[in-house]
């Protein structure tokens, strides 16, 4: 999001002061976000980001570069203190409000992420901390962070802290000052084509960094300053002309909104239409007479969207994460009410906060009394954030009222399983789940993770082996982080006389699959790491291997096939690959399913919620994969332990069963559940285990 739009003043043109144009692009923009965000269409919306970037890159530029023509030099002071007063004020009131509604609706662990994610937006380094912790933005299974927008405002400050910099060391080292845009010209196509190329690397080789990094933006807004170093040529354009440049671009830009998804790859090529549109609209009106050839665009209900723009990004998302647990999912009366809510608190919060800090003298100097009367509201303000999220960060017992508690439950079959299953999708409300929903994100975590089996080191024989004494037979686990949430079912299931070996790694699934990972990091160590198990499989020669790899990421082969249109068929054969291979050393191969994406029990179960607010059903993609993995185990002849019974009765999965969660987010299974299903494994497994 970027200050108020400022058209760059040319020699010969119309100078203007306000272009109804932008304001209208920056409705757009945002419309589309929100849509998107809250129903998932138009499919391209996430791109109205990308027309920010575009946006902001014009108009700072403009800005500093007619500051340069004034002055002579750029006051750095100063544009700092613009950017304060036009950014700060709204972007810590949201953070606060969210930060203190997360601690009365989840509490928990859920409330110090969130908080967590206050303070890396407090300081603009959102989109590193996203990128850090391996956020998927794409997800649609209740993980998503109610601060996660933020982001963007991250990659637009870091850009502004060094290019105003940049403009001034040359403008300095100049001494004609006509040689100064084409100096910067040319800076600015090396500086987009450079980023442009290493999105495009990125884009393929980790598409979560991708999406969040400064370095693969930077083209975006380099596109539009660009555009403002180019503004005296754009002058020229003949004015008859401008109407048709401009209506192209606007064809180009809802054609890319309604068209493009995740899967074309952002943000190369897939926001590479987008941002080629936006320029196009911004250039057809970059010293144009009139602006009524746009209309859509320009009309004063465009304009006032645009105005407010900044406060409607801000809170859209903060409401989307907040209500959801309150509606079906994407639903026409849940749309409506984020469409409400949100401009309730976009439209106060403009006209009480954003605009009047804005238009104040907060900042300038020789301003009194008043001036500093803002300093220190605004300063106390944020240190109470970062008190609010340091004391989060110290206090671990937050939990979320429950109902009295229920029994724990022991079932010894499948059969007894499924009935507890049964009466959690009957419960009208919450038993005392222990964990309890605010703390099962880290409550939940199997003891196995930090016992070496996050990233095992195959090549140290202690890293995940739990060895037993005077134990006969030994047993391994291979796949990624959801075979490390199998590991203490099977150690519980197999027993005192088994010794278990996990060779998991967490985004490292057990399969010779060519895929897409998420970092490049990743990409170097899972290739060996799954050579090695391989390895080790040979050496230990062992009575029993499990293997279990999480279902979605039939979706990161490389091959971007869709499961139903044959990702499924290359990962049925990359699994009968692994059985051949695996059968070679090993007694027994069973492959186990993995458990199918459900609601995340610190979102769903919010106060005043029912359990059926997290309620889930398999997807589709779940049932692709298990039916690939199951014919697969018939051609073999391996075991297939087929575990959405595990979940789910009737294609319906509630998320406890008893008074113990099922999941500690949307896939993995808590350590408390793993316990529960031993006895099942092993009675389902009793003629290869006994």
């Amino acid at each position: 999001m970027t200050s108020p739009p400022m058209a760059a003043s040319q020699e010969g043109a119309k100078k203007t002061a306000f272009r109804r144009d932008i304001q209208g692009l920056r409705a757009v923009a945002v419309i589309a976000v929100i849509l998107n965000h809250a129903v998932g269409k138009p499919s391209g919306g996430f791109l109205g980001v990308d027309i920010f970037f575009v946006i902001s890159g014009f108009i700072i530029t403009a800005l500093l570069l007619r500051e340069v023509d004034r002055t002579g030099r750029i006051s750095f002071v100063q544009f700092y203190k613009r950017r304060v007063k036009r950014i700060l004020p709204a972007a810590t009131l949201v953070l606060a409000v969210t930060v203190a509604l997360s601690v009365v609706i989840h509490g928990g662990e859920r409330a110090r992420q969130i908080a967590g994610d206050a303070l890396a937006a407090t300081f603009f380094v959102s989109n590193w901390r996203f990128a850090a912790t391996g956020a998927d933005y794409w997800a649609d299974d209740g993980t998503t962070s109610p601060l996660q927008h933020y982001w963007s405002l991250g990659v637009e400050e870091q850009f502004y802290v060094v290019w105003p910099i940049l403009i001034g060391v040359v403008a300095l080292i100049l001494h004609q000052r006509r040689a100064l845009k084409p100096v910067l010209g040319v800076i600015l196509t090396l500086i987009v084509i450079g980023s442009l190329a290493w999105a495009a690397h990125e884009t393929d080789t980790a598409p979560m960094w991708a999406y969040f990094s400064t370095l693969t933006r930077a083209w975006e807004l380099g596109a539009g300053a660009l555009l403002a170093v180019s503004a005296n040529s754009l002058t020229r354009i003949p004015e008859r002309v401008r109407p048709y440049l401009a209506w192209s671009g606007i064809a180009a830009l809802a054609y890319s909104l309604l068209t493009v998804t995740e899967a074309d790859g952002m943000p190369v090529p897939g926001a590479v239409l987008a941002v080629a549109a936006t320029v196009l609209i911004i250039g057809a009106g970059t010293g144009a007479v009139s602006e009524a050839a746009v209309w859509p665009l320009s009309n004063r209900g465009s304009s006032y969207i645009g105005d407010i723009s900044y406060s409607l990004y801000l809170w859209h998302l903060p409401v989307i994460v907040f209500i959801g647990p309150y509606f079906a999912h994407r639903e026409r009366r849940f749309l409506l009410t984020v469409l409400a809510i949100t401009a309730v608190l976009s439209v106060a919060s403009y006209h009480l906060v954003e605009d009047p800090i804005r238009r104040s003298r907060w900042l300038e100097t020789n301003t009194g009394r008043r001036s500093h009367l803002y300093t220190i509201a605004t300063s106390a303000v944020v240190i109470g954030l970062i008190a609010t999220t340091s004391v989060l960060a110290l206090r671990p017992d937050i939990t979320v009222a429950s109902a009295p508690a229920a029994a724990t439950i022991a079932p010894q079959s499948q059969e007894e399983l499924t009935e507890h299953l049964r009466l959690a999708l009957a419960a009208d409300e919450w038993p005392a789940l222990s964990p309890a929903p605010g703390d099962v994100a880290e409550d939940g975590q199997s003891d196995e993770r930090w016992q070496g089996c996050d990233r095992t080191d195959l090549s140290d024989p202690d890293s995940c082996w739990f060895p037993n004494d005077g134990a006969g037979r030994t047993a391994l686990v291979m796949g990624d982080s959801t075979a490390i949430n199998l590991l203490p079912t099977v150690r519980a299931a197999l027993g005192e006389g088994w010794n278990v070996r996990g060779t998991t790694m967490a985004g490292c699934p057990q399969l010779p699959l060519h895929m897409n990972f998420r970092t490049e990091d990743l990409a170097d160590i899972c290739i060996p790491h799954q050579a090695a198990a391989l390895e080790l499989v040979a050496s230990m020669k062992p009575d029993i291997v499990f293997v279990r790899n999480v279902y979605t990421q039939v979706n990161w082969v490389s091959s971007k096939v869709a499961p139903e249109d044959g990702g499924t068929v290359e990962w049925g054969l990359a699994l009968a690959d692994l059985i051949t291979e695996l059968e070679k050393h090993a007694t027994t191969v069973v492959v186990v399913q993995s458990p199918p994406l459900s609601a995340v029990l610190s979102e769903c179960a919010a106060p005043g919620s029912a359990p059926a607010a997290c309620v889930s059903k398999p997807d589709t993609d779940y049932r692709l994969v298990g039916d690939a993995e199951r014919a697969v185990a018939r051609a073999t002849g391996i075991r297939y332990v087929n575990t959405e019974d595990w979940f789910c009765v009737d294609g319906a999965c509630p998320s406890f069963a008893g008074n113990i969660p099922l999941k500690s987010d949307s896939t993995h299974t808590t350590k408390q559940y793993a316990a529960v299903l031993a006895p099942v494994l092993r009675d389902d497994l009793s003629d290869v285990l006994d």
